[in-house]
């Protein structure tokens, strides 16, 4: 592991430090004497698998978890954080991945969150100063927004900038020169113009002073933009690289083993059969267009598309998830549009958004595997909670799901193990037409492989896969055809066998 000593007095003070962090929860340790700096102006790369400990290392240096072990240093001075207002006060703050803004508020009171004393007179909040405020900072970073706005009016994309912004907007409020910002998979649900907006933005920000920790699994955009980066495995501090390591080398140190040549298992893609198992006509609803499509028994049929499309909205809709009209038909079975029909015929919807709408993230999880056929005992008084907890067990196994116990809040588990709970979920109740958007958005090298294989354990078992994804290499590498839409219609279908994928430009092109 490797060993960080306390700067000597040549050399600049870190702003924001961890040194021999550890931490326990009940009895497991998921940190172990993990030491990290960060000095101002320096983007910070920080990786590794889901469980790595990534998340709970970010906790304790913003005030939001205290360390079991080891110590939290501001400006080479040991200060304990209790809060994350203690630690914003002290210039560091969080962007969370399952974001943080309150939906029904306004931007300019969002982004005043926190800090709402500095805006009242006499106990009163005052707005105008709060719109003031909000809307010479958004035109200081370059940013377009309505200030009276709800945030909830804005897609999850723009609300990700927002959530920078707010960082900024607090550093500004407590008048800190050289803020910390801690990002969780800021990226994730990035792409196209807003993807570029943010770098542009972290460029800028960085110029000024503004020191990062980045946390994303798009290896790529870390090398990229990444000053340093550690490497966390198993709670514990691997190596500190430079960004000339290679994405190879990057995925040995954070899972142990070599990536596989084939990753989207390719040679294993069996083709469509002859039956179809999901024929949607005529399928629209906001911001889709009508659209006809087929999935046969063993395909997987991808949807691509650049933000807006309508890809998700499709996913959506043929779940019932959305309203829609049109026909829908799951193995010869005409759906009503309730999403009880869908479940009823062995369909399995992997949202977007897991955090918001695949998993109960306050809820055990034994509760979230035995979710559905808990709503369908909906009545009942009588909970067999032995047998919820032993089928839980059976598909935590089965998918390989890190935890402590299935009595373990969803919430506590790392990105790709809730992930996989949202699977086990629906595998646990036989689905087996599986709309899946973007279901390995935020999980790491190693857990993306094991998404990979169970979707193809899955065709190669007669199951009918709809996979929305923005990655064009997994959709290439996964799909048997691939769907491209633009302004919420179907523009373009691609072939993409294992003897010749698809190529990425001829993809593209059809996207735009």
């Amino acid at each position: 592991m490797t060993q960080l000593t306390t700067p000597s007095r040549t050399e600049p003070v870190p702003r924001l430090a961890a040194r021999g962090v550890g931490k326990v929860f009940d009895t497991t340790r998921v940190l172990d004497d993990v030491s990290i700096e960060i000095s101002a102006g320096e983007i910070v790369g920080l990786i590794g698998e889901n469980g790595a400990g990534k998340s709970t290392l970010m906790d304790i240096m913003c005030g939001v978890l205290e360390p079991t072990d080891g110590a939290i240093l501001v400006d080479g001075e040991e200060t304990a954080l209790d809060t994350l207002i203690d630690g914003a006060a002290r210039g560091i703050f969080r962007v969370f991945q399952e974001q943080s803004l309150v939906a029904r508020l306004s931007v300019a009171v969002n982004l005043c969150l926190g800090a709402e004393a500095r805006f009242s007179t006499g106990g009163v909040f005052r707005a105008s100063r709060a719109r003031q405020h909000a809307r010479s900072l958004l035109t200081e970073l370059g940013l377009d927004y309505d200030v009276d706005r709800p945030v909830g009016e804005y897609s999850f994309g723009e609300r990700q900038l927002l959530e920078i912004a707010r960082a900024i907007s607090l550093s500004r409020i407590f008048q800190t020169s050289h803020p910390v910002i801690l990002m969780d998979e800021p990226t994730a649900a990035l792409s196209g113009t807003e993807l570029e907006i943010f770098f542009a933005l972290l460029e800028r920000l960085r110029a000024a002073g503004t020191g990062f920790v980045f946390v994303s699994h798009r290896l790529p955009e870390l090398l990229q933009y990444s000053d340093r980066l550690y490497v966390l495995k198993d709670g514990a501090l691997v190596d500190e690289v430079t960004p000339s390591t290679t994405e190879a080398e990057l995925h040995l140190l954070m899972v142990g083993r070599e990536r596989a040549d084939d990753v989207y298992q390719k040679s294993r893609q069996t083709g469509p059969s002859e039956t179809v198992r999901l024929d949607a006509s005529e399928i629209a609803s906001t911001g889709l267009q009508p659209t006809d499509l087929r999935v046969h028994a063993g395909e997987i049929v991808g949807v691509g598309g650049l933000l807006g499309s309508g890809k998700n909205q499709l996913a959506a809709a043929l779940f019932g998830a959305a309203a829609s009209t049109g026909s829908v038909i799951v193995d010869g079975v005409e759906m009503r549009h309730r999403i009880a029909s869908r479940v009823k015929a062995r369909m399995g919807y992997i949202p977007l958004h897991r955090h918001a709408e695949g998993a109960s993230l306050g809820l055990s999880v034994s509760d979230n595997v035995n979710e559905v056929s808990l709503g369908r005992r909906a009545g009942l008084d009588i909970r067999r909670r032995q047998r919820e907890a032993a089928e839980a067990r059976t598909w935590t196994d089965r998918l390989r799901v890190r935890m402590r116990s299935v009595d373990q809040p969803v919430r506590t588990l790392s990105g790709g193990n809730q992930q996989k709970v949202v699977f086990a979920k629906w595998l646990s109740q036989g689905a087996e037409v599986i709309l899946a958007d973007n279901p390995t958005r935020g999980v790491d090298a190693g857990a993306k492989e094991e998404i990979y294989e169970l979707l193809r354990d899955l065709t190669e078992q007669g199951a009918a896969v709809l996979l929305v994804s923005d990655d064009l290499l997994e959709l290439i590498g996964l799909s048997d055809r691939i769907l491209l839409m633009h302004d919420g219609a179907v523009t373009g279908e691609i072939a993409s066998p294992k003897e010749r994928p698809a190529r990425e430009e001829a993809v593209v092109a059809l996207m735009v």
